[in-house]
């Protein structure tokens, strides 16, 4: 099928490089209005829209280090500075990080890829999972900086068991919209269209509903690299189910302290198309 959907476990190494190498140089320069949607939530959090965040930033104690992996325009700094944390940002593009460092000027910030000499109180990632190519390597990257005993905190989307499909994934052979290719009499798209929307798609939904966790499904044909213009997520290429997260985690003795499932009055509008998961690590013997 045109749909290129398939589990971490069933690509090559080759295949993931060309993925990374790919979104890397997405990222390096990302348009104009990439960052506009997060710079809209960046004033305030509030419970009804950003119960997430809410939660993560109420953990923060005085005198906490936080590092963000793929911090993009840094919105959660001020907030862990208003609770008497410090904070250090990573991420890809140069241009960005000086933006930053001129915003914020009490954080820090490094390309990723800079080797930190400590360990954090809490690593966070926001946002960021849904657009990595090799998931556990990522989740292990996370851990690997979190000190024992601190936290790593994840808020992103749901693909899995959220209604509907990611907006990276397109039908038939091009991004185009249906009514599109009808105009154009681009029968053999239509028909590759249909058969997708209407067979292949929810055929790969139920698959991935009954998978056991720890799938990480991959999306190696996103949106944005079929060369249209970008709108939110159309760059997801890691299809995120919480249960996968939870599952990662669980297995190098974490304790999951909350996780969106188990959070109560959360908005159905938030809780159906994201999720968080915050894992502790263990004091000694932990893995990684």
């Amino acid at each position: 099928m045109s749909i290129h959907l398939r589990r971490r476990a069933e690509l090559s190494a080759g295949e993931i490089a060309g993925l990374e190498q790919a979104m890397v140089a997405f990222y390096r320069s990302p348009p104009p209005s990439y960052y506009q949607f997060a710079d809209n939530a960046a004033q305030h959090y509030t419970p009804r829209e950003q119960p997430f965040h809410c939660d993560l930033v109420g953990r923060v104690q005085p005198g906490n280090s936080v590092l963000e992996v793929g911090c993009g325009t840094a919105h959660l700094c001020p907030h862990v500075e208003a609770q008497g944390g410090s904070y250090t940002g990573l991420d890809f593009s140069a241009e960005l990080l000086a933006a930053n460092r001129r915003k914020f000027p009490r954080a820090r910030f490094f390309p990723i890829g800079t080797a930190m000499e400590n360990t954090f109180d809490l690593v966070a990632s926001l946002f960021t999972i849904e657009h990595i190519a090799d998931p556990p390597a990522y989740l292990k990257l996370l851990w690997q900086y979190c000190r024992p005993g601190g936290l790593v905190a994840i808020i992103c989307p749901e693909f899995v068991n959220c209604p509907g499909y990611a907006p990276s994934i397109f039908f038939g052979r091009t991004p185009r919209r249906l009514r599109e290719k009808l105009k154009r009499f681009d029968l053999p798209d239509v028909i590759g269209h249909l058969l997708d929307l209407k067979r292949n798609a929810p055929r790969w939904k139920q698959r991935a509903l009954a998978e056991p966790p720890g799938a990480f499904w991959i999306n190696l044909r996103p949106r944005i690299l079929q060369g249209i213009e970008f709108a939110s997520d159309t760059d997801a290429v890691h299809m995120v189910r919480r249960e996968d997260l939870v599952w990662y985690y669980e297995q190098l003795g974490a304790e999951i302290v909350q996780t969106s499932a188990a959070m109560a009055d959360v908005p159905p509008a938030v809780s159906r198309f994201s999720c968080y998961v915050l894992a502790r690590k263990p004091l000694s013997g932990s893995i990684g």
